[in-house]
């Protein structure tokens, strides 16, 4: 037991970030601030142990966070840990000499702006813009219904799908900017679809019953088995943003995190397209 509570210290770090996007489904506004407030009271409170120990408490985490991201060449979701991690142990070392409180109370308020504002900015400044037009079709044989289970044919110029499921927190949290976005672009040529896809044994009327609670402006369209839609669509992610463009697919990602991201990375290429295409909301 002893020898446990002598290791802890060196698993609360990683665990603390992994149960924080368990907890919070992967939201980075929660899990930033989390992870350095522990790395900061985790590095104050090993006061007695050599460097070289302090070392062991935060390398494994920040070697976690730096793998995936020299794997994939995307710093976009890891600049922010990587830097500010070592900055935080540095402030908690420093708290041992004093001014302990002040400096946690320091610690906590950058780390809760960081995840309210710095993450989602620094994501959006670092998006590259120019895979946004990589083309392809939309997969013709997809079948997609409405609340009637009549078929949606997307006729539109523009069309904005914004896929989900009931199981997605992010999802529901992205409603009201989705509704904000759908509602200063309107246009008959442009059309704005939220896009149900069912959990495993879901049935089509407990679906509908969740958008009747909902209640938003934009429509919701029910799309097939979630294994179906990903595979045709090639993403394994919710919520998932796709814009398509006379039936061709000009954007496919992944706005997650931060409401910042999803109004202006949506209403910047919006402008764009609706710019390009002769459409004016």
């Amino acid at each position: 037991m002893k020898s446990l509570l002598q290791k802890s210290p060196y698993i609360i770090v990683p665990l603390s970030y992994i149960l924080a996007g368990v907890i919070f489904y992967g939201d980075h506004s929660f899990m930033l601030p989390i992870t350095l407030t522990t790395c900061f009271l985790v590095a104050y409170f090993l006061k007695e142990r050599p460097k070289r120990q302090l070392l062991w408490a935060f390398m494994p985490l920040w070697l976690l966070i730096l793998a995936p991201s020299i794997i994939s060449m995307d710093f976009k979701r890891s600049i922010l840990y990587l830097v500010c991690i070592p900055l935080v142990v540095f402030l908690g070392r420093w708290a041992q000499k004093a001014h302990f409180i002040p400096k946690l109370l320091f610690t906590i308020g950058f780390a809760l702006f960081l995840g309210k504002y710095g993450y989602p900015s620094m994501l959006l400044a670092l998006t590259d813009d120019s895979t946004f037009y990589e083309t392809k079709p939309f997969p013709s044989d997809l079948v997609f219904l409405d609340k009637h289970k009549d078929t949606i044919q997307f006729n539109q110029k523009i069309t904005v799908l914004d896929f989900w499921n009931t199981a997605c927190k992010p999802c529901f949290e992205k409603f009201p900017y989705y509704e904000k976005i759908s509602e200063k672009y309107q246009h008959p040529e442009i059309a704005f679809y939220s896009v149900n896809i069912p959990l495993k044994n879901q049935t089509f009327e407990a679906r509908t019953e969740v958008e009747e609670k909902l209640n938003y402006s934009y429509t919701t369209i029910y799309g097939e088995s979630m294994k179906t839609v990903q595979e045709a669509l090639d993403f394994n992610a919710y919520p998932h943003l796709i814009i398509l463009k006379d039936s061709t697919i000009i954007y496919s990602g992944n706005f997650v995190t931060g409401e910042s991201i999803y109004i202006d990375n949506l209403d910047r290429q919006l402008q764009k397209i609706t710019r390009h295409a002769g459409l004016t909301p």
